[in-house]
């Protein structure tokens, strides 16, 4: 989904993604509304999109340069939240929510790989492995669940807006949907617990249903 750096602060922020430099004709040098407004955001909040070096006059395909940056912007945040479970499984012995959800992540991963297939974008690798952020204790990663994932879902009602693609549309819902219906309430039963119960022990049934 942008996850736990959209709101904890990481080295850097980025330009629109796959912009151009402003030139002096702003009119056609200028990123697309959604895609600078969301690109604003991330620089406010500290964020970096690690993939959006998109070469776009190197592509051929159907797709407008407004909905490769959203395609792009999707990936990186769940390349991002995949990056930094991966990070709390391993220092917190794979805690639960954090060891089923980082498989949903994945799910969604090959979801949106599906559609840069698709349509042919090149599909680029995760760069937010080994640079996910840690934390001290498992409630700091909780809490940091729940705000990316409130993130996340405002990042998809905000990309919806870069496609009119119903089948581009269609993964964005059933991601945003997977992020405030199922990983968002089980994030927040960890943070509630104080931290959860270690590995194994779950917070409720359905903690990544359907995502």
């Amino acid at each position: 989904m942008l996850r736990i750096l959209l709101l904890a602060a990481v080295a850097g922020a980025f330009p629109a993604c796959g912009g151009a430099p402003v030139a002096e004709n702003k009119a056609v040098n200028e990123p697309a509304p959604v895609v600078q407004e969301q690109a604003r955001e991330s620089q406010a909040s500290g964020s970096e999109c690690r993939i959006c070096d998109f070469d776009h006059a190197t592509y051929k395909g159907p797709l407008s340069k407004e909905e490769i940056d959203g395609l792009l912007l999707a990936l990186n945040d769940e390349y991002l939240a995949w990056a930094t479970y991966d990070r709390v499984n391993k220092d917190f012995n794979d805690p639960r929510p954090f060891v089923n959800i980082q498989q949903a992540e994945g799910r969604h991963i090959e979801r949106l790989k599906g559609v840069f297939g698709s349509y042919e974008v090149p599909f680029p690798e995760n760069k937010w492995l080994g640079r996910a952020p840690q934390f001290k204790s498992l409630q700091e990663a909780c809490k940091a669940g729940v705000d990316g994932e409130i993130a996340n879902r405002d990042l998809y009602t905000r990309l919806f807006e870069t496609t009119k693609r119903e089948d581009i549309t269609l993964v964005y819902k059933a991601l945003q949907s997977a992020s405030e219906e199922n990983h968002l309430p089980a994030f927040q039963r960890c943070l509630d617990s104080g931290g959860g119960n270690g590995r194994g022990r779950g917070y409720g049934r359905g903690a990544d249903r359907g995502s």
